[in-house]
């Protein structure tokens, strides 16, 4: 029984660290400035939407073969995790197979994750980064597909 216990003591120790994570932490892309790889209706949708902290406007790139969007984060940051969320109007599954990078220059990106699949409006995809993930950049690419845009509505850095 004293087994039990301890393992049901150290498996909530876990959660709440894990859980409580984020207090340590900040949104070191809000609010930054973003490139996207190209423009949609004359650059109608621009990449500071995607950083504002506002969950129902979206960033939104052209039709375009693997669209990316990058957030200059100013400063080199150790990153945690990269939250994307989807579009919350009915076009989330235009969020689908992208990779999450970080780099210190837009030249040297280094793979953090990848998510496979089509997102569902206002889903959240959480990418968790390796222990010494560190950057001054957070790129987000479409890698799969053909013709695609990407249109999140919300990128959330979460570093130190």
């Amino acid at each position: 029984m004293a087994t039990v216990l301890q393992c049901f003591a150290l498996l909530c120790a876990c959660c709440i660290d894990t859980t409580f994570s984020h207090f340590e932490l900040k949104n070191v892309a809000y609010p930054k400035q973003v490139s996207l790889s190209s423009g949609y209706q004359g650059n109608t949708f621009p990449g500071s939407l995607a950083v504002n902290g506002i969950f129902s406007d979206f960033a939104h790139t052209g039709f375009e073969r693997s669209p990316w969007m990058r957030v200059d984060l100013g400063a080199r940051y150790r990153i945690h995790e990269i939250e994307v969320f989807a579009r919350s109007d009915g076009y989330g599954h235009q969020l689908h197979d992208f990779d999450a990078r970080v780099g210190d220059t837009i030249y040297d990106m280094h793979l953090c994750g990848h998510f496979t699949g089509v997102a569902s409006n206002a889903q959240r995809i959480a990418i968790w980064c390796l222990h010494n993930t560190v950057g001054g950049y957070v790129q987000v690419q479409i890698v799969a597909g053909s013709t695609s845009v990407l249109s999140p509505a919300e990128i959330l850095v979460w570093g130190d």
